[in-house]
């Protein structure tokens, strides 16, 4: 059998972190929300996918940062409103960022998301929807032991360290990393 690289990550899904970025905001009051809160939210969202399947519901690449972990391709989204060389329709659908806060411009659908991921968005949702962003950020460097603490930069955190850190198999989520970027490459 093929050996696992431990370091691999789940291949990004930009459709579906519109989709979810749109379920939080739509929860939100206002349709508003905390750019850093957003953030938190989509990480612990695919944390906990991975921990109950095995899979995240994003995916991309994981990063230790100052104030928590953060999945990069979701901060490149909300910075920007897209990214190199990948299909986006985000700015479509979600503002730029005014104030440390980004809005819902038009509901974007929930085609690409599972019932399971949309039940998913909602416990997360209500469990920190009374945190600000600061208490979501020191909420994530208590419970989310993949996270290293830094005061400048960012260091990778692989899926191999989120799963065993989350309660997942280590092996099998690199496993299953592995097949999904093969997956993304052949089709």
């Amino acid at each position: 059998m093929k050996s696992v690289v431990l370091t691999t990550s789940f291949p990004f899904d930009a459709q579906k972190a519109t989709e979810v970025a749109a379920a939080f905001l739509k929860r939100a009051p206002g349709r508003t929300i905390n750019i850093m809160k957003l953030v938190k939210l989509v990480y612990l969202l695919d944390r906990e996918s991975i921990a109950r399947r095995g899979v995240p519901v994003v995916g991309g690449a994981y990063l230790s940062m100052r104030n928590g972990p953060v999945t990069s391709e979701v901060l490149d989204l909300i910075n920007s409103g897209g990214l190199w060389q990948v299909e986006t329709s985000w700015s479509q659908f979600i503002s730029d960022r005014a104030d440390h806060e980004i809005e819902l411009r038009k509901d974007p659908g929930t085609d690409r998301l599972s019932e399971f991921e949309l039940e998913l968005i909602e416990e997360l949702f209500r469990r920190h929807e009374h945190q600000d962003q600061w208490a979501l950020s020191q909420w994530c460097h208590e419970h989310c032991g993949e996270w290293l603490p830094l005061d400048q930069g960012c260091e990778p955190i692989t899926v191999a360290e989120l799963a065993e850190e989350a309660g997942a198999n280590a092996r099998e989520v690199a496993q299953n990393a592995a097949e999904a970027n093969l997956l993304a490459e052949v089709f």
